[in-house]
């Protein structure tokens, strides 16, 4: 198990998420070729599921919600990002 690591810097107000991601092995081995394809999404969706059942019996109802709300959260922040990027390379096509 890795060592506990923050997830934002307090500093900079930012999550630290992007710098972990861009360290992973997962990560690494989806764009070594330099695309992304549907069987490595398929096949990190299927990490996720793992990890997240790995977890779920070992927290409480509250920190099971609290969890639940957050991936919700960062769910839509995901989205929000991809959509502002799309957007702003349609514009710069």
């Amino acid at each position: 198990m890795p060592s506990r690591k923050p997830w934002f810097d307090e500093t900079a107000g930012q999550l630290q998420l992007v710098a972990y991601f861009q360290r992973m092995s997962s990560w690494q081995q989806a764009i070594a070729d330099g695309q992304i394809t549907s069987e490595e999404i398929r096949e990190q969706a299927n990490r996720v599921i793992y990890l997240l059942k790995s977890v779920q019996d070992l927290l409480s109802e509250d920190q099971r919600a609290q969890l639940t709300l957050i991936l919700y959260e960062m769910a839509v922040l995901q989205a929000m990002q991809t959509t502002a990027l799309t957007s702003t390379l349609r514009r710069e096509l």
